[in-house]
């Protein structure tokens, strides 16, 4: 239902830092709910939240902390994130943000490369595991979130406190006001990266209030809808997710990968962001289910989804919301409009009953709209969320853009297969990636941005930094795609995975890969052929659906090495699946095939190093764990 709240202009015009918009904001919906994480006991609306972000704000200040300092944050998603960053901001000072779970090498290279004057850390776990290095470094203080029992400060130089010590500061302490203007450096989000030591991303306090102005016309939150929050919050994705929820009043419900089905179903969640690692999580999901229920009802909601895709799909060809210029014909949108026609009545039936009880399994029945980034979502997900009814969007954008670039609108038609269009302000073009001119609209190039969305830098690197940008301003994405005629962008991969075989032919492994994925016996896949004669690939298997065809992997005592299977049988399936999923990619060059590949027994995760925590994979990673079994793979 629309509230005064839901079509208003946002502007933040005559503030001049995040946490003064941020604390406007819980002041202004200071009645509503703000924080549910009962992972962490955290329940509070947004005059409690308010309170403590200022009680803690003011505790940070008699520590001594003061404009410009830079205050290690080295913790998880959790209910109390929020009051605790914006406390940092409000002294003046600058937020080191990364996970807790990170190796505590990195925490050990962020803390002196920042030069971090405090740390505050999600709790005793990581406090013990770090101590050895706060032996080392001279901080003003150490302050743990989460602690239950006395901690251990022998040999610690700085001084240890707990969140409540902090926060008892604060009462006996008044805040002296901070003077600052947008430019002031805010935040530094240290990327993961693939090689070498992670670099540390400066964003002012203007690159994230311009976000939360012109975010808000493409995704319309409202006070009191409940979100659901999954994701890292050290990813530039999450950080502003959540300071766009917060500006707009809603409850902000934490939740853990092992809690997510039942959260989803019990939090009635209006709004959702995530990756596409989870959107295909709840899709597999929903089949394997139905499987395990009913074989006849998995037929029937199989034969539905593809009805309704194929609905779905004419529709949006006669629309011409499409991404390809080779479908604007006149008769080819007349001859759609007629098939879609026909399929109407199949799509409404299956809409207002199979569909409707699926969704309120899952928990997705009352989604207003929902949002993927931090990584490309398959066509295959994106049919079938919008063959069910669930409004999800797709976002672009990186950490050094604060992060979004582009965004499908909610209240827009949805323009399946691109990220949608630029944000207001934001000045996107594709370029020739070796001349850096501009480009017409379909020609496939060099993603480029300029606005005030962009970083001010990699901190302390100024020659990393210039390698980003053009000599007109231009911040160069490394992600290659092109421009519509509705100006929406396409993307198809980034240029640095381009693969270049020795016979000089360039590889778009990304689109190759979605299409192999479409086969229930592939979890995951990498391609490989840098250098050399042809494509190659590293398979995850789907051992579950191996299973049911009756090929147990598990019981496989022979294998190439330690890290790939040898199975006849295996090989003859994938090897099966691999050309019959290429078959049916239109487009599809002979040199981009697959001749090789070898199947791997360990899945690639955040776990072990070889996927980033918005489920990317890392190539880097994968060609350097698995280079000498790529290298056998050629020596066939």
């Amino acid at each position: 239902m629309k509230n005064e709240f839901y079509d208003e202009v946002v502007s933040y015009e005559g503030m001049n830092s995040l946490s003064e918009v941020i604390e406007s904001c819980m002041e202004r919906f200071s009645k509503f709910h703000a924080i549910t994480d009962k992972y962490n006991n955290v329940f509070m609306t947004y005059g409690e939240l308010r309170n403590t972000m200022n009680l803690f704000a003011t505790g940070l200040q008699a520590l001594g902390v003061k404009k410009g300092d830079k205050i290690g944050l080295f913790a998880e998603n959790n209910g109390m994130w929020m009051a605790t960053s914006m406390a940092i901001l409000k002294c003046g000072a600058v937020d080191v943000i990364r996970g807790s779970n990170a190796p505590i090498e990195e925490l050990h290279y962020i803390t002196a490369h920042a030069d971090c004057k405090g740390l505050i850390l999600r709790d005793e776990k990581l406090y013990s595991a770090m101590k050895p290095f706060l032996e080392e470094f001279s901080l003003d203080f150490v302050i743990v979130t989460y602690s239950k029992n006395k901690l251990d400060t022998t040999n610690v130089k700085a001084k240890v406190y707990t969140y409540g010590d902090i926060l008892k500061l604060g009462e006996e302490n008044t805040f002296k006001p901070v003077e600052m203007n947008r430019n002031d450096d805010c935040t530094i989000l240290y990327t993961s990266g693939t090689t070498g030591n992670p670099k540390g991303v400066l964003l002012s306090h203007e690159n994230s209030i311009y976000q939360l102005e012109v975010v808000h016309h493409g995704f319309m939150s409202q006070p009191g809808e409940n979100t659901l929050q999954i994701l890292p919050i050290w990813h530039s994705y999450e950080r502003i997710g959540q300071c766009y929820y917060v500006s707009r009043g809603c409850n902000l419900h934490f939740t853990t990968l092992s809690g997510l089905k039942n959260d989803l179903a019990t939090y009635n969640i209006d709004t959702f962001m995530s990756v596409p690692r989870i959107w295909e999580s709840i899709r597999i999901g929903v089949y394997q289910k139905l499987k395990q229920t009913s074989p006849i009802l998995y037929n029937i909601f199989d034969f539905a989804i593809k009805t309704s895709i194929s609905y779905k799909t004419h529709k949006m060809y006669g629309e011409r919301r499409i991404t390809n210029k080779w479908n604007y014909h006149f008769f080819s949108t007349i001859y759609h409009r007629i098939v879609r026609s026909c399929i109407k009545p199949l799509h409404v039936l299956f809409y207002n009953t199979l569909y409707k009880k699926i969704k309120k399994a899952v928990g997705l029945n009352n989604i207003r709209a929902s949002i993927s980034g931090g990584g490309a979502l398959s066509m295959q997900d994106e049919l079938f969320y919008d063959a069910i009814g669930v409004n999800l969007r797709i976002g672009y954008g990186l950490t050094e853009t604060a992060p979004v670039l582009t965004l499908r609108n909610v209240c827009d038609k949805n323009f399946l297969g691109s990220a949608g269009s630029p944000l207001n302000g934001t000045d996107l073009k594709v370029v020739d990636p070796t001349t850096f001119k501009e480009l017409p609209v379909f020609s496939k190039g060099l993603v480029v941005a300029k606005g005030p969305q962009i970083m001010k830098g990699y901190y302390k690197d100024n020659e990393a930094t210039q390698k980003v940008m053009t000599e007109d301003g231009y911040f160069i994405t490394g992600d290659l795609g092109w421009l519509t005629k509705d100006n929406n962008l396409v993307l198809v991969g980034r240029l640095k995975e381009t693969i270049v075989l020795s016979s000089g032919e360039n590889v778009e492994p990304v689109p190759i890969e979605e299409a192999i994925l479409l086969s229930p016996y592939i979890d995951q896949i990498v391609l490989v052929g840098q250098d050399k004669s042809g494509i190659g690939a590293l398979i995850v298997p789907s051992k579950e659906a191996l299973e049911k065809c009756g090929i147990n992997i598990k019981n496989v005592q022979s294998f190439k090495d330690s890290s790939a299977y040898e199975h006849s049988e295996l090989d003859k399936l994938i090897k099966k699946e691999i050309n019959t999923h290429i078959t049916n990619k239109p487009n599809l060059r002979a040199f981009e095939k697959v001749k090789q590949f070898s199947i791997i027994k360990e899945a690639f995760s955040v776990e072990n190093g070889l996927m980033s925590a918005t489920q990317k994979v890392k190539r880097n990673k994968v060609f350097e764990k698995y280079e000498e079994l790529i290298g056998n793979m050629y020596n066939k």
